[in-house]
C-alpha cells in the first residue's frame, strides 16, 4: 500500500500565472468595453435631436413658424414661443440639448456631460430644419459617419 499523501492545489507560481493572465486580459477588454459604452451612450444624442426636431416641426405646422426656445410656453401667441420642455437634458442624461432658433430656421445640438463628456469623438453632435446631420469631434473635425 502507498502510503505518500500528495497535497492537491494551487502552487503560488500557478496561482500568480493565471492572476497575470487574468490581467493581461481585463487591460485589453476594458477600453474595448469603454469604447462600447460611448458608442451605445450616443443613441441618447441621436433619439433626443430627433424628438426635439418632430416638435419643431409639429410647432410649425400649428403656429407657422419654428419655436425659439427648448422651455418656454407653447403657445403660438407668445412672441417668445417655446417647445414646453422643462429641462435640456437627454433622456438618459449623457447629453445636454441647446437650439439656435429663427423664425424660419434651426439648428438643434448635443453636447456630452457626465461619463459621456470623454467622447472625444462626437463632442457636438448636431440637426437642422433640412434634415442635415452634423457631428464634430473635440479638435473641430467631422466625424458625422461616426457619430449618426
Amino acid at each position: 500500500m502507498n502510503t505518500q499523501h500528495r497535497n492537491q492545489g494551487f502552487t503560488l507560481l500557478e496561482l500568480m500565472i493565471v492572476v497575470a493572465i487574468v490581467g493581461i486580459l481585463a487591460s485589453v477588454a476594458y477600453p474595448s468595453y469603454q469604447s462600447y459604452a460611448e458608442r451605445s451612450r450616443r443613441g441618447d444624442a441621436t433619439t433626443g435631436l430627433l424628438s426635439l426636431a418632430q416638435s419643431q416641426e409639429r410647432f410649425m405646422s400649428r403656429c407657422g413658424e419654428y419655436a425659439s426656445r427648448l422651455d418656454g410656453k407653447s403657445d403660438c401667441s407668445d412672441t417668445d414661443s417655446g417647445l414646453g420642455l422643462g429641462d435640456a437634458l437627454g433622456e438618459e442624461g449623457f447629453y445636454v440639448f441647446s437650439m439656435n432658433a429663427t423664425a424660419t430656421s434651426y439648428t438643434l445640438t448635443a453636447t456630452p456631460r457626465g461619463a459621456q463628456a470623454s467622447d472625444e469623438q462626437c463632442q457636438r453632435i448636431a440637426l437642422n430644419h433640412l434634415g442635415i446631420r452634423t457631428a464634430q469631434d473635440g479638435k473641430g473635425k467631422s466625424t458625422r459617419d461616426t457619430c449618426w
